[in-house]
């Protein structure tokens, strides 16, 4: 039935207490290495390419339209603003999504005396 003898509680043990782990709580883990490098390549692909983006399509229009850096200003800053809102979308999506070990903080619930 999953009772946990062997740990005990100021002289009781958790079966005394009628303590039950719950067995849909999984110890929470960290991301594993190839979760941890997708997640960085999205978010470093999220900030570097409207930026980079925006200075090569400005320098590009400046060298077509004869401008001095006017283009290339004016997309790189587009191009910041650009990545601070997916970065700002990457950390609003990341919050509403819990982690697996995150699902249940306690893994130990009371059994009520029904259940006994």
């Amino acid at each position: 039935m999953g009772m946990v003898q062997d740990q005990t509680t100021e002289g009781k043990t958790l079966h005394e207490e009628g303590v039950q782990r719950d067995p849909q709580a999984s110890p929470k883990t960290s991301p594993s290495g190839l979760g941890l490098m997708v997640e960085v390549t999205n978010l470093a692909w999220n900030l570097v390419i409207p930026i980079v983006g925006g200075v090569l399509l400005g320098h590009y229009l400046d060298r077509r339209t004869g401008e001095d850096v006017t283009w290339t200003l004016s997309l790189l800053v587009l191009g910041v603003l650009i990545a601070f809102m997916n970065l700002y979308e990457l950390n609003v999506e990341h919050r509403h999504q819990p982690d697996e070990g995150e699902k249940d903080h306690t893994d130990i619930h009371r059994v009520s005396d029904e259940e006994k």
